[in-house]
């Protein structure tokens, strides 16, 4: 046991509210050490975190979505008494099949179909920031903005009814506590039970769309496997669904969140920003380093290996520190100030790095920008409400704020 090893707890309350103080701290004193608390060996440097993103011979992505707390017998049963079955493909797939999948399902995400999307985002916007208005202030953000906007955008890019949007949104955030979180047994069933009507959903979907491809990406996934089950089969189409559903939207509604916290409250930047003076595209690629949506994520060591001075051994399971790694004074100069227009801006690891880089990144900056050209045009006066606590919903993985309060 180290000092670090008895500090480091991310589900304290105090971590929750603001993780970084203790993890410069770490990051400066013991840049690798084991956590007891999590079974892993948290890793925080930036260089550290890049190389082992990189090295897929070394670090397996197997145990990327596999639940932290494991699940309890109740839980288990759950699952083995259903059809649920997620197979690795994306994110928790690793050489040599991961590579095919990539481009399979990475093939329908070109910049001409995101882009495509954005007068369907601007609409949403405003719709959302009419309703916004139209109601008392002060308000909530979250609850009407950016909760909404990127769970709409992504299931009008994979054709989802509209009026499933909700139920699917439910389903999908219930996942960053059941694989991140510490669920009691109760909660954890509760929550099995919600992923296993949730994969139902996706395979449903899938069939629909198998008899019927509509021009969305899963009507493109469908019309470029014609058939053959060696691209793909319709089992692992669902199984990709199924997680995109989530991870489609669940961190471009935490980023959007935490965007709109931090500029907001700096009163000249938020100025320069409403009267055109400050570029938006700057400020979200600051706010993603500043205050990232994916605050860590997991790898699994294939063999011993050295990190940092520190002999990890194999089958060691990582937690890669992407909020200690983007605050790296080796890599960002007074990495604690919110400075748009940084020239290295382009190494932060909010998105991750190498073979499993996140394939919806454009989609979530094109939100991202659209919200804040938004926001900045209709509501200059935008400022936060006094006297109010931000809650985080606690977790290893993700910076998910549940309520902003603003005024206008």
């Amino acid at each position: 046991m180290t000092a670090a090893s008895e500090r480091f707890d991310p589900f304290e309350p105090g971590y929750v509210d603001d993780p970084y103080p203790l993890l410069s701290e770490l990051q400066s004193t013991e840049p690798v050490f084991f956590a007891p608390s999590i079974g892993s060996w948290v890793v925080t440097r930036m260089a550290t975190v890049r190389a082992v993103l990189r090295d897929t011979r070394r670090f397996s992505a197997r145990i990327a979505s596999d639940p932290l707390t494991p699940l309890c017998p109740h839980a288990r049963a759950v699952i083995a008494a259903s059809d649920f079955d997620v197979p690795p493909l994306l994110v928790n797939n690793d050489p040599p099949t991961h590579p095919h999948y990539r481009a399979f399902f990475g093939a329908p995400l070109v910049r001409e179909r995101i882009d495509a999307l954005a007068p369907f985002i601007r609409e949403t916007v405003d719709d959302h920031l009419d309703r916004l208005t139209a109601g008392p202030s002060p308000a909530d953000l979250v609850a009407g903005l950016t909760w909404d906007v990127p769970a709409l955008v992504l299931m009008r890019l994979m054709g989802i009814p509209s009026e499933d949007v909700h139920q699917v949104k439910q389903w999908a955030s219930s996942r960053v506590v059941l694989g991140w979180g510490r669920p009691t047994e109760d909660e954890q069933v509760r929550l099995c039970n919600g992923a296993v009507d949730y994969y139902r959903y996706a395979v449903e979907l899938v069939r629909r769309k198998a008899e019927a491809p509509g021009d969305d990406y899963v009507g493109e996934l469908i019309r470029a496997r014609d058939g053959d089950d060696s691209r793909a089969t319709l089992h692992e189409i669902a199984a990709v669904c199924f997680n995109l559903l989530f991870a489609g939207h669940e961190t471009t509604s935490s980023a959007a969140a935490n965007l709109f916290k931090a500029v907001v409250a700096d009163r000249p930047l938020w100025q320069a920003l409403c009267e055109g003076r400050q570029a938006g595209m700057p400020v979200i690629e600051e706010s993603l380093r500043f205050d990232p949506p994916v605050q860590s994520w997991r790898r699994q060591a294939l063999e011993d290996v050295e990190l940092d001075g520190v002999v990890v051994p194999a089958g060691a399971r990582l937690l890669l520190m992407f909020a200690a790694a983007n605050r790296d004074p080796a890599t960002f100069a007074s990495p604690e100030a919110f400075c748009p227009g940084r020239r290295n801006a382009p190494q932060l690891v909010s998105f991750g790095a190498g073979a499993h880089f996140c394939l919806g990144a454009p989609l979530a900056r094109l939100e991202l920008q659209i919200m804040l050209e938004r926001v900045t045009a209709r509501l200059p006066g935008l400022q936060l409400a006094e006297e109010q606590i931000f809650p985080y919903t606690p977790n290893t993985s993700f910076r998910a704020l549940g309520r902003l309060m603003v005024r206008w």
